[in-house]
């Protein structure tokens, strides 16, 4: 079965909560300084965000001409547009900022390394979620990627699938290899992933 990754992003949500409150009762009691925790409250209001953007995921598919169609999420667009706005503003500093502290060679390294991880992020978020359109119907998929032609794959010949642990794309094949991938986090996901996982004994090709 494919995991029901909005509950579990869920489940962070009163964890990180009670760690910001924590994290704030300290500072209030001892006096510290709040540049010492500030690092760590970011990290729980930025894995809050993701979570409330997770919540408003779109369980079900949009419907046209009786074809079910994969769309970008509210979580996929921010991850689309944050990325972009940081690669941009790296780009930025690295071409009219720079720095003047004594390592400036390394800062400048490091930040060429980030720009290109952000960039390569943001290709993925792109190429995933927006160049391609993925549709279903009763009894198969089918999947148009932008400069990688299109695939049709049948339910009825799925035999492998599974989960991505480096993309968290969610793949299916057939016996000929045929595989196609798509994002769980997008609106209609969960949709599909019982369409593909439903039991054998509701096989619609019957």
């Amino acid at each position: 079965m494919l995991p029901d990754l909005r509950r579990a992003l869920r489940s962070f949500a009163w964890p990180l909560l009670g760690f910001v409150i924590l994290i704030a009762v300290i500072v209030v009691v001892t006096g510290g300084s709040v540049d010492n925790v500030r690092p760590f409250v970011s990290v729980a209001i930025a894995m809050l965000a993701i979570v409330a953007l997770t919540a408003l995921q779109k369980s079900d598919a949009r419907v046209r001409e009786g074809w079910h169609y994969l769309t970008p999420s509210a979580m996929e667009w921010f991850a689309l547009i944050g990325s972009f706005a940081i690669t941009a503003l790296m780009l930025w500093v690295y071409h009219f900022v720079g720095s003047a502290r004594a390592d400036a060679a390394t800062q400048m390294l490091i930040l060429k390394c980030l720009i290109a991880a952000f960039a390569a992020g943001t290709g993925l978020v792109f190429f995933t979620s927006f160049a391609c359109e993925l549709r279903w119907n009763d009894r198969s998929i089918e999947q148009r990627r932008l400069l990688l032609g299109a695939k049709t794959l049948r339910f009825a010949d799925i035999v492998a699938g599974g989960m991505n642990p480096l993309t968290q794309a969610v793949w299916v094949a057939d016996a000929d290899g045929t595989v196609i991938r798509f994002s769980p986090y997008a609106n209609g996901a969960e949709s599909l992933a019982r369409m593909i996982f439903r039991p054998e004994d509701d096989d619609p090709t019957e």
